[in-house]
């Protein structure tokens, strides 16, 4: 069946291209492409080196493949671990993991995020230390696992232009952003020469998406169901979503709101009231928060960055862990009753509304940060003032 699906998806595309009057070389090149050969199948919601990571544990027999992955992932937690006890403090360290094993022991060794969490810490750690093309390189490589490390390209654009005050139109600005198409680039024209097809799939599959169960647009939905706009639940997209008539006008509103949220970070930071660090936490928080799909494994996306900020202060560590706490309990105890999941939205509104609350309270105190930032990642403060936030 997956096969059957993947052929008519390429016959699909094939069509489609001929019917807008694409050369007929890219038709055929289309219409050409096997999803039976190895590496031609390519992750529907995915980009191409998604297949990197499960390939890695294809080195055992098949009955150890699920424990060869696990190590894999452990490892990468590992990694993360230790980057944060060199470049930032035991404190860090020790906190990432308190995240990690509360908030994500259901995901993180069956999911492949930590891998794009230690690539997008990786690079604002490089990004700090002025190493920018080797910054944007992992931010690709990050971006070409999954996409949402494209989003931290303004915080490290702002971040260059602050330390080496370049003009705009000079190419020692754009070096970086260079070197981040050319991998994108790349990679993406690859894939394209094995399945255009599923090389375009995931963008489709990104802007289709309905409103997904477990995000703060949700809780609005459900919210309104108390008012006389009745929900249901759809399983599309390989997740449960929630479709309803104020759909439409909340996934509105909830792009306003992550437009907004984004710009006047960056505006923090540009005016030096948070460093790079901070921004790039704010940013991923935003995306997530605020974004149409929250999945339980995104706090494996934020967890490096609120532990380097944050450290093991008991403000940070108190509310992180409530929001970790909250996570396991909606995944993967509530997900075992999906079909009565409504019984438990309560949860889910409580979790999604404090980390609305930790977003609008970072956001207030780096707009009353009266501190500049004068080297990124360098200054004491970290962010907004250790101790206010």
């Amino acid at each position: 069946m997956p096969v059957l699906c993947r052929s008519f998806l390429a016959w699909n595309t094939a069509t489609k291209l001929k019917g807008r009057g694409f050369p007929g070389i890219l038709v055929r090149l289309v219409e050409s492409q096997s999803t039976t050969q190895p590496l031609h199948a390519l992750p529907p919601e995915y980009p191409l080196l998604t297949l990197v990571p499960f390939s890695l544990a294809l080195v055992v027999p098949q009955q150890l493949y699920q424990v060869a992955y696990a190590i894999w992932m452990a490892l990468a937690a590992a990694g993360i671990y230790f980057m944060l006890l060199r470049y930032r403090s035991r404190t860090a360290a020790i906190a990432f993991a308190v995240y990690l094993m509360i908030g994500s022991w259901a995901t993180a060794e069956t999911r492949f995020d930590l891998l794009t969490a230690g690539l997008t810490l990786g690079a604002v750690m490089l990004a700090a230390r002025a190493r920018w093309k080797w910054a944007f390189a992992l931010l690709a490589l990050g971006t070409l696992l999954k996409f949402y490390p494209v989003v931290l390209i303004p915080p490290l654009l702002i971040a260059q232009h602050l330390q080496t005050k370049s003009r705009w139109s000079s190419w020692r600005q754009w070096s970086g952003v260079g070197v981040f198409v050319a991998v994108c680039a790349g990679v993406t024209a690859f894939s394209l020469l094995l399945n255009v097809a599923d090389t375009v799939s995931p963008f489709r599959y990104f802007f289709s998406r309905p409103i997904e169960v477990e995000s703060f647009p949700a809780t609005l939905v459900w919210l309104g169901s108390f008012v006389g706009y009745p929900l249901h639940y759809v399983f599309t997209f390989q997740s449960l979503n929630v479709i309803s008539a104020l759909s439409s006008k909340i996934s509105l509103l909830s792009t306003v709101l992550l437009v907004a949220g984004l710009l006047y970070t960056f505006w923090l930071q540009w005016q030096r009231k948070i460093d790079i660090f901070m921004s790039s936490l704010l940013t991923i928080l935003v995306v997530i928060t605020v974004g149409k799909v929250f999945s339980p494994q995104y706090l494996i996306w934020v967890a490096p960055f609120v532990a380097y900020v944050g450290r093991c202060h008991w403000k940070w560590l108190l509310s992180w862990v409530v929001v970790a706490t909250l996570t396991t309990i909606i995944f993967p105890f509530i997900f075992v009753d999906l079909p009565h999941i409504i019984n438990y939205y309560p949860v889910v509104f409580a979790r999604d509304l404090l980390m609305v609350a930790i977003v609008l309270a970072l956001l207030y105190y780096g707009s009353r940060n009266k501190a500049m930032v004068e080297e990124e990642g360098k200054s004491a403060n970290h962010g907004v003032v250790e101790g206010r936030a």
